[in-house]
């Protein structure tokens, strides 16, 4: 992954908030569409069914089972591994008739022996539903008081929506494509619970951490901050989904069919997790804290200083280009003008005629007799001397300075030699 992200990315994530919240708003419509009208497909054991044990002929697959319960009318039967060549099937409930069917057509198709025929109530599915709405209540309050306490309110409803976004995305997709829900869906789903808070989690600690760096002076707003820090875990939250999405993509294509429903529904929610956290979360979180007061100020702050800066860059004059008077011109042109002009012959003199030879350097003058120095000293010392220019008077209101004075300012200065004492 450092050879994909060489150079770290930046993305105006909360500049563009408007695009994230309507893909947000148009999934989520289809998929609350989806459950509603379209419905969850419940598995046997919510619902209720028949669950045979039965040995096939050595050698025989799952694969093998399911192609032959399909020829039956049963393509949605789930089909479990019990050990060596030995298979529970589930199909809906079935009356005695329909049994004796189904063992006749699996007889014909290697099955060799039937170990058990077990009718299945919807109890056990009505309790494991109930728990699991009971852990997802537990949860968001755990969450809503923990996030409350360790960063702040705001930051903890925004991760109750994420989780909420989540939650209603992977149960609506579910219903969109028909799968069945099975115990492993519902535990798939508790898992991803989790998972969709673990980057928002990150991202809501670099938030708090660059906040307590916001000052009046600072000229950024909440919203820019809140953009620098996404970014500056950005990488980092790819780096971990897609190392998480990896194993999971692994098992929904080479993994069994009941581990599949498991995968499908961790793939949704890792998946729409990792949107949220990075996409939907902060520019709620944004948009929220700039109503408060303080950072309303820092963003009003903020857009009187650009359209300052705007009108200043409009106004300025542009700087007008320097012209020469004369342009010389260049190349063999000029070269060829020179020579002609060297070789025009003067006015008044005759072609053949030698120019006049240049005079030389000027002798400098000899240096004067001493005795001439000597005597304009004498005439200078004999001169009557000028009158001195009086000093100006200094005003009345200046006091002398006394001598105390003066020795502390000769101590004052660079250089004195007066050391500071250390303290220690």
């Amino acid at each position: 992954m450092k050879n994909i992200f060489r150079k770290r990315p930046y993305l105006n994530i909360i500049g563009h908030k408007y695009v994230w919240f309507a893909i947000s708003v148009v999934i989520v419509i289809v998929a609350a569409i989806a459950l509603f009208t379209r419905g969850l497909d419940w598995g046997i054991d919510f619902t209720g069914g028949t669950e045979l044990d039965v040995r096939m002929k050595p050698g025989t697959s799952i694969a093998d089972v399911r192609s032959a319960i399909g020829k039956l009318g049963y393509s949605t039967a789930q089909i479990q591994s019990s050990g060596k060549d030995t298979f529970i099937i589930r199909v809906p409930k079935l009356d005695d008739a329909k049994k004796k069917a189904l063992e006749e057509g699996l007889k014909a198709d290697g099955m060799e022996e039937v170990l058990g025929v077990n009718d299945v109530g919807p109890g056990w599915g009505a309790q494991v539903s109930r728990q699991a709405v009971i852990a997802v209540i537990v949860f968001l309050l755990a969450i809503l008081i923990y996030i409350s306490f360790r960063f702040e309110f705001k930051m903890a409803i925004t991760a109750i929506i994420e989780v909420f976004h989540d939650l209603v995305i992977t149960v609506g997709v579910y219903a969109l494509v028909g799968w069945v829900v099975t115990p492993a869906t519902v535990i798939a789903v508790l898992t991803i619970l989790g998972y969709s808070l673990y980057d928002s989690i990150v991202i809501f600690d670099r938030v708090k951490e660059n906040a307590d760096q916001l000052t009046r002076q600072s000229k950024k707003t909440y919203s820019q901050m809140v953009n620098d820090s996404v970014n500056q875990v950005l990488v980092r939250s790819i780096n971990t989904s897609v190392t998480t999405l990896i194993p999971i993509l692994c098992i929904m294509f080479f993994g069994g069919e009941t581990l599949k429903n498991f995968a499908f529904a961790l793939f949704l929610g890792v998946l729409s997790g990792s949107y949220s956290s990075e996409f939907l979360g902060p520019p709620i979180l944004a948009t929220w804290k700039e109503t408060e007061p303080k950072y309303k100020a820092f963003r009003e702050r903020a857009e009187v200083r650009e359209g300052r800066e705007r009108r200043v860059a409009i106004q300025a004059p542009k700087a007008k280009p320097v012209t020469t008077s004369a342009a010389k011109p260049a190349g063999p042109a000029a070269s060829q003008a020179g020579k002609a002009r060297a070789a025009r012959p003067s006015a008044g003199k005759p072609a053949g005629a030698k120019a006049p030879p240049k005079p030389g350097p000027k002798p400098k003058p000899a240096a004067e007799p001493i005795e001439r120095e000597a005597g304009t000293a004498a005439e200078a010392e004999s001169a009557e001397p000028g009158p001195k220019p009086k000093p100006r008077p200094k005003p009345a209101s200046a006091k002398p300075p006394t001598s105390k004075a003066q020795a502390k300012s000769r101590t004052k200065g660079p250089g004195s030699g007066k050391k500071k004492k250390k303290k220690r």
